[in-house]
């Protein structure tokens, strides 16, 4: 318990002299996973305070309590370490608890709008899939159970504390803007840090976009001098990533400006080709992922690998290996000869890169999508009429409806379309809808699934369902 309450004391999280003797065997943050002899850390919520639970955490065994508000009905013996911002506390404790493994591996955060799971998993594929732990959207959901992208805190100091542990020498780690807010990816020791792009997304929790980018900008302002921030030099925020930290900085993009840049782009249904200017030379590359967005990702797994001191060989090897990341742009080839893709688009601009890169190469494009609920109701319209303007035909379904009224969402996306001469209809099951798409389309054409990509659920407000794009798919039989 001393070595823990002094890292609260050092991060100026604590102002107290005398320290605690009692041996501490574990951090809970949630008082119904809180085992005997562990040190609960009562958060601010959402809708309850943690506080409200220390007398359940007492009572399952916890050893001690961390919290930032008075507390005077806790037992005498019950020793309490009030702190003037208990997540970042929780943080703090979770890094000293796990004897700080981010200091041990190589460490990589991936931060953006769009592109930071594949540019996390081709990272990965760079550094060596064997040697790297990699949290990210689809690995915590399909290996972890878990429907977050950035995890909090003690599972994220675990996870690498287990990989270090395991022997892995990289840890990859997708880090959202909440997770930045929520002080989840505090005391972490990044060696590079990556930043994609930026665009619109959560409104409903940022006030804008200057609220966005600076929870963003915090993982740049946190690095080290001798650190890297790997900023997408095209994007109209680079400049103010770059500005921001203390960090080396290095650029990739599509025009000589940048460090790493790209160009003689051979675009294709199956992927791009490109060539790659590099620090190091030149080299040929190829995507299997359509779109210029997957030159941007590949770029900056390139960049990965350079800042860690991989040749130009064995970066090409990572990145061409990488042919399916789990609801991330999966092209299938439908029995009735449509080429149908899942991806995870759930936001104005990913969407629209998606339809983009697909569009070219079809007779006729028809997309399928929703948006999710509980979360930024402004990008609904923006997303129909994208989907309106670029697609030949839209159908406007359910996504995760979550508490709220599905059929709702679905005239708040409607409403992008109004009035304007743009072919579409709405179907609230999503069952319903995929079929619909397989019925207005035929050979040659392409269905885009948008919106849940490698979720296998769907989320209502007085349910969970199983489902999930491309299962739903076999077990139709509409594709093999």
């Amino acid at each position: 318990m001393r070595q823990l309450a002094e890292s609260l004391h050092s991060a100026g999280l604590w102002a107290h002299a005398a320290l605690p003797k009692l041996e501490i065997s574990g951090i809970a943050y949630d008082s119904r996973q809180v085992q005997p002899g562990d040190l609960f850390v009562a958060i601010p919520g959402y809708h309850h305070d943690g506080g409200e639970y220390i007398g359940a955490a007492l009572q399952s065994g916890a050893g001690a309590v961390v919290g930032q508000t008075p507390q005077p009905e806790l037992p005498d013996d019950v020793p309490y370490l009030r702190v003037v911002n208990a997540r970042r506390a929780l943080a703090e404790l979770a890094c000293a608890f796990y004897r700080f493994p981010t200091r041990r591996l190589f460490t990589v955060g991936i931060t953006g709008t769009k592109g930071k799971t594949s540019v996390a998993h081709l990272s990965a594929a760079v550094l060596g899939t064997a040697q790297t732990e990699l949290i990210s959207t689809v690995s915590n959901a399909c290996r972890r159970g878990l429907s977050c992208t950035t995890p909090e805190s003690p599972q994220i100091q675990q996870l690498a504390w287990q990989a270090w542990q395991s022997g892995h020498t990289h840890l990859i780690l997708e880090v959202s803007a909440h997770a930045l807010s929520l002080e989840r990816v505090s005391g972490c020791h990044f060696d590079l840090a990556v930043f994609t792009n930026l665009s619109q997304d959560h409104f409903d929790y940022y006030s804008g976009f200057a609220d966005y980018l600076a929870a963003k900008l915090r993982l740049f302002q946190s690095l080290e001098p001798e650190a890297t921030a790997l900023v997408n030099g095209d994007d109209s925020y680079g400049r103010q990533v770059c500005q921001a930290t203390r960090a080396q900085t290095l650029r990739f993009g599509l025009s000589a400006r940048s460090d790493i840049w790209a160009d003689e782009l051979q675009l294709s249904p199956q992927g791009v080709r490109f060539l790659a200017h590099t620090p190091q030379g030149r080299l040929p590359l190829t995507s299997h992922f359509p779109g210029r967005l997957s030159v941007y990702n590949a770029l900056a797994a390139l960049g990965v690998g350079l800042v860690r001191g991989l040749s130009l060989a064995a970066i090409k090897t990572g990145i061409e290996s990488v042919r399916r990341i789990t609801g991330r742009f999966e092209r299938f080839r439908a029995v009735s000869g449509q080429t149908v893709i899942i991806d995870f688009a759930h936001s104005p601009d990913s969407l629209e890169q998606a339809i983009l890169a697909l569009k070219p190469f079809y007779t006729r494009l028809i997309t399928v999508f929703g948006c999710g609920g509980d979360s930024d109701p402004y990008k609904r319209p923006l997303m129909g009429a994208i989907s309106g303007r670029l697609s030949d035909y839209t159908i406007i379904t359910s996504d995760n409806p979550k508490e709220e009224d599905p059929q709702a969402i679905i005239s708040q996306i409607a409403a992008g379309l109004a009035g304007l001469p743009y072919h579409y209809e709405t179907i609230p099951d999503r069952r319903a809808a995929i079929l619909r798409a397989f019925e207005l389309s035929g050979p040659g054409e392409a269905i885009l699934i948008a919106g849940k990509g490698h979720e296998e659920t769907q989320i209502f407000a007085d349910r969970v369902l199983p489902f999930n794009d491309r299962l739903f798919l076999l077990e139709r039989g509409l594709i093999s």
